[in-house]
């Protein structure tokens, strides 16, 4: 039976609810004092201000999940591991088109442009990330992942401007350990790991993992008779800490990734229909199919049936160095982290995602590297004024080739009129057919940065906290068009023709040569005053500004783009309180929020060209405000529960000149100022209960669920009703038998309990005539061993 959100959130909020309600009894009949430190939530220590705190006394909104937690809800990567974090969202159908938000700010949804950086700063072991496809791959050696909402531009730097996602690996230790994990589970699910941590020396200790995950595919292709949307990942680590002194660390990472599969494709989820708002009738999906002689298959995503006709194959290999130095001295700790990454995607895409053959290959082909070092100076939080300051630098640069080579069917397709009753174009296919478009784009950053931001404890309960950071970055962009392609020579084509081939050619395979370069700079900064209530009752006052880097449109160029687009601007507002409850049984922390992103960067498409033209552009204001609930409770002894909701009233409160959604493309213009901001789901809720029993000797049984929901919100910047993703409820669960030691762990685990429905994005298509989805996955189930010596 369909259940509307309204009751879908109440239910969550009552659960929620029900197990609070042991805790306040506990408060108000206190246990003794050892059965109520069993009971009490166990503290979480956080990293945000570069030295370790308990994440209660932080004035900064923070979420953090412990590996372990991830791992016993069965997921292995950080888009499976959102549904606890209801601030986040990602969006995304392939290793290099992901866009995450957090409170409905961040890289707009639609896909990815390499000239527009993120909003959301990605971090592993304090490297900055800035291609998310280096980082939603499998996780290995995970410890915690941190969510830090709202803008981090004075620690965090350029490019946070709606937060952070902070991820922290297992260290190695003096101890010497091997720890090993084998799941099994439906769709030939496999996945092994094994690490090995050594002391070599009083001084020198290395981690050695491995870690392979292997899935036959979730979606049929009909054509090849294949399961496509498989995984086949490969991911190594080497971490060596050498402790010449108790002062002293040097950390070095070496890892190594790759995700390879038939992957990162999109199903038809619907056709569109073929009367626009004003009554114009146009051509549509079937009479174009008819056209050219596909006779189409599934139309219904959640059929799991493509017919894509060409490879669909791609490999995504990442690697990186990084070393990170700390020296502890009288009352602070110096830190140097330098590091060198890669990250290639090699696609070989169908290029229209149909079975017709109008574009057989649509790729960009990305060598992405980077460089940065940074210097930081922190107090160790014991002085009247603590501190940290530093200086930062970051180069990168990606060698994109982009390549589109039409097929046979690209004339009768896009040179018919768009009229239900014109004629089929009765120009040769031959005029299209094997033209390839290729650009060779290589857009690059240098940037340089001074961070200061101090805290001045004017009490033992009031403290207030400033910080600035001044960034200035030089980019360039190289773009070089050709035409390419094994194509009909123009002078064996009939005469008749000849002149319109020359300029359709020209038209669909420009050719184009420049180079840019722009300076720019920047000021960020945050100023927060924290009282502390009582010494578990912690407020927080907070007000931030962001700043994103300025966009770069390395596109074939037409009327109106602006090569360089102006940086974002983001303010934000905070005021929350953080506490602890029924003798720590219950911490409960709230926040609310008002953000401000001025000249916000999106996608945009123009198809008043042809073909169309898709770049960046600064398309408004864009306001985010809402409120914030963090809930964990520990009743009783053996059973904990979780608890999280977002309410997100994110609108654009300027956006006056949009593209046009499909039902309005006879229009110019549209105005989408006062609308719900896209990617930013009004409700989010999470939750996880588990419960731990001895069951004799020294094992204990344990027993757990999840659950999340995220209501409605269109996935394409300019909100077609087409592109409008259904709100979801997903649960899982999970049961195990384990030594109390951790030696040994028998667990079963399924996630999308119920075989839920569900889309992770939908982007339309007005060229085919159809609204393409990336869709959720199916229930998966499974049993893992883990074991430790």
């Amino acid at each position: 039976m369909h259940r509307r959100p309204a009751h879908i959130i109440l239910a969550l909020l009552g659960s929620a609810a029900a197990l609070s309600l042991p805790a306040t009894s506990f408060a108000q009949s206190p246990e003794p004092e050892g059965e109520a430190g069993e009971a009490a939530v166990q503290d979480i220590v956080v990293t945000a201000r570069y030295r370790k705190e308990d994440a209660q006394k932080v004035p900064i909104a923070i979420s953090a999940i412990s590996g372990d937690r991830i791992a016993a809800q069965g997921a292995f990567n950080l888009k499976q591991s959102i549904q606890q974090l209801p601030s986040l969202n990602i969006q995304g159908f392939s290793g290099r088109n992901q866009t995450i938000t957090i409170r409905g700010i961040g890289t707009n949804s639609g896909g990815t442009n390499d000239g527009l950086e993120q909003g959301v700063g990605l971090y592993v072991d304090g490297v900055y990330r800035p291609r998310t496809g280096s980082v939603i791959t499998d996780l290995i050696d995970v410890e915690s992942i941190q969510l830090l909402r709202g803008p981090q531009g004075t620690l965090l730097g350029k490019n946070t401007v709606a937060g952070a996602i902070d991820v922290k690996t297992r260290a190695p230790s003096f101890t010497n350990e091997a720890r090993a994990e084998a799941s099994y589970g439906n769709y030939d699910y496999a996945r092994g790991y094994l690490s090995l941590n050594a002391a070599l020396s009083d001084t020198l200790a290395v981690r050695l993992s491995y870690l392979r995950t292997s899935r036959s595919g979730l979606i049929r292709n009909i054509v090849y008779n294949e399961d496509w949307d498989n995984l086949d990942n490969h991911s190594a680590r080497f971490d060596l800490l050498y402790k010449p002194a108790d002062n002293v660390r040097l950390r070095f990472i070496a890892d190594y990734s790759i995700q390879k599969g038939d992957v990162g494709f999109q199903s038809i989820a619907r056709v569109l229909p073929t009367t626009l708002n004003d009554g114009m009738q146009v051509r549509g999906f079937y009479r174009r199919a008819a056209d050219v002689g596909y006779a189409p298959g599934s139309v219904n995503a959640f059929d799991r049936q493509v017919d894509l006709d060409s490879s669909q194959y791609d490999k995504m290999p990442s690697y990186g160095f990084q070393a990170q130095l700390d020296v502890d001295l009288p009352g602070v700790t110096l830190t140097s982290i330098s590091a060198y990454r890669n990250w290639k995607w090699i696609p070989n895409y169908d290029g229209d995602q149909i079975g017709a053959e109008i574009s057989t290959l649509g790729v960009v082909d990305t060598d992405q590297q980077q460089v940065s070092q940074e210097f930081r100076l922190a107090s160790t939080g014991e002085r009247t004024i603590d501190f940290s300051a530093g200086l930062y630098f970051f180069w990168q640069e990606a060698d994109d080739k982009q390549r589109t080579v039409y097929g046979r069917d690209a004339v009768g397709w896009l040179r018919t009129a768009n009229t239900p009753t014109a004629t089929v174009s009765p120009l040769p296919s031959v005029i299209l057919d094997g033209l390839e478009a290729f650009a060779h784009v290589v857009p690059a950053t240098h940037s340089y940065a001074a961070y200061g931001q101090a805290t001045w404890n004017v009490s033992p309960r009031f403290r207030v906290t400033g910080g600035l950071r001044y960034t200035y970055e030089h980019k360039t962009g190289l773009y070089d068009a050709e035409a390419r392609g094994d194509v009909t020579p123009i002078s064996a084509l009939p005469a008749a023709v000849q002149a319109t081939a020359i300029a359709l050619r020209a038209a669909y395979a420009a050719v184009a040569s420049y180079y840019v370069k722009n300076n720019s700079n920047n000021l960020s900064g945050t100023l927060i005053a924290a009282y502390d209530v009582s010494d578990d009752v912690h407020a927080y006052y907070s007000y931030s500004r962001g700043y994103k880097s300025p966009g770069i449109n390395l596109v074939r160029q037409t009327l109106g783009v602006d090569v360089f687009v102006k940086p974002e601007k983001v303010d934000a507002f905070e005021l929350g309180v953080k506490s602890r409850l029924a003798e720590g049984a219950v911490e409960l922390n709230g926040a609310l929020f008002w953000t401000k992103d001025q000249n916000y960067q999106a996608n945009y498409a123009n198809t008043q060209v042809s073909p169309a033209a898709y770049y960046i552009a600064n398309v408004g204001t864009l306001r985010s405000r809402g409120v914030e609930l963090d809930a964990r409770f520990a009743p009783v002894e053996g059973l904990s529960a979780t608890f999280a909701a977002t309410y997100n009233d994110a609108k654009y409160t300027r956006y006056t000149n949009a593209v046009p959604d499909y039902l309005n493309s006879y229009r110019t213009s549209i105005d989408l100022s006062g609308r719900q901001a896209s990617g930013a789901p009004k409700w989010s809720l999470g939750g996880t209960v588990e419960y731990v029993h001895p069951a004799g000797g020294e094992k204990e049984f344990y027993v757990g669920a999840d659950g999340s929901y995220r209501s409605s919100y269109f996935a394409s910047v300019n909100l077609d009703p087409f592109s409008r993703v259904p709100g979801s409820a997903l649960f899982g669960a999970h049961a195990g038998l384990r030594r109390s030691d951790g030696r040994w762990d028998v667990s079963v685990w399924v996630r999308n309990l119920f075989d839920k429905d569900y889309y992770n994005t939908i982007s339309v298509n007005a060229t085919y005539g159809v609204a393409m989805a990336a869709i959720g996955e199916p229930r998966l189930y499974g049993l893992t061993l883990r074991g430790k010596i």
